[in-house]
């Protein structure tokens, strides 16, 4: 995929941009939990995109290039938005649980990703490799386009929540750090929240789905992959 500028990217994605990535921005883990919120309550500095009128199929895979200059990378109808310097260097990096807040050498060079989107009734899981940790000091953001949250009012049900592997149990980050908290802007169906590493994410559709029951609560066995 072709990186893309914050110069450009308004005309690809219709995106507005209301401000760029603060490259030196520091947020801090805190303890607190914190549920899904209204984009209108977002950090300060966070672009905001507006990624509905994008075509894409709900299933897909995607390979885009990262420089240490970072950028605005689009993954069907999703996006991810890094900061120059923002990628560690995976080569001597640590990674893991217990791991995501430690200083680490940023990347010089390139790195390429490869995104897997699936789409099941539970929601659009997006499984990222390799796996890849980010500099503390930098805020690396996901955006994910989902129709289920445009209209809604209860927002709770709608959090980007971490999945270690396509179709695994997801954890939700946000319990021990709400810097990690979930934005929501039901008008657009854009979803937005902070992220401090890669393998997989996955937006929730709010619907209810009985896996004992249903075979399309998770996407099919044979996508699932793991890290």
């Amino acid at each position: 995929m072709r990186r893309t500028n914050w110069k450009t990217v308004s005309t690809l994605v219709t995106m507005v941009v209301i401000a760029g990535c603060q490259d030196n921005v520091v947020s801090a883990p805190q303890s607190m939990s914190a549920a899904p919120a209204a984009m209108v309550m977002a950090p300060p500095g966070s672009p905001q995109l507006l990624l509905a009128g994008m075509a894409a199929k709900p299933n897909d895979d995607v390979e885009f290039t990262v420089t240490e200059k970072g950028g605005v990378f689009l993954i069907g109808r999703h996006a991810v938005v890094f900061p120059s310097y923002s990628i560690c260097d995976p080569a001597i990096s640590s990674y893991g649980p217990g791991t995501w807040d430690s200083p680490c050498e940023s990347l010089k060079g390139s790195v390429k990703i490869h995104a897997s989107i699936r789409t099941a009734k539970l929601g659009t899981w997006i499984d990222f490799t390799p796996s890849l940790r980010f500099a503390p000091s930098k805020d690396v953001y996901l955006y994910l386009y989902n129709s289920s949250v445009v209209g809604v009012t209860d927002l709770t049900k709608f959090s980007i929540l971490y999945a270690p592997a396509m179709g695994a149990v997801t954890v939700d980050e946000s319990l021990n750090d709400s810097s990690l908290r979930t934005y929501i802007d039901a008008r657009t169906g854009v979803s937005m929240r902070r992220i401090k590493h890669f393998s997989g994410y996955v937006g929730a559709s709010g619907r209810a789905c009985d896996p004992a029951t249903e075979s399309e609560c998770y996407p099919a066995p044979d996508d699932r992959g793991g890290h």
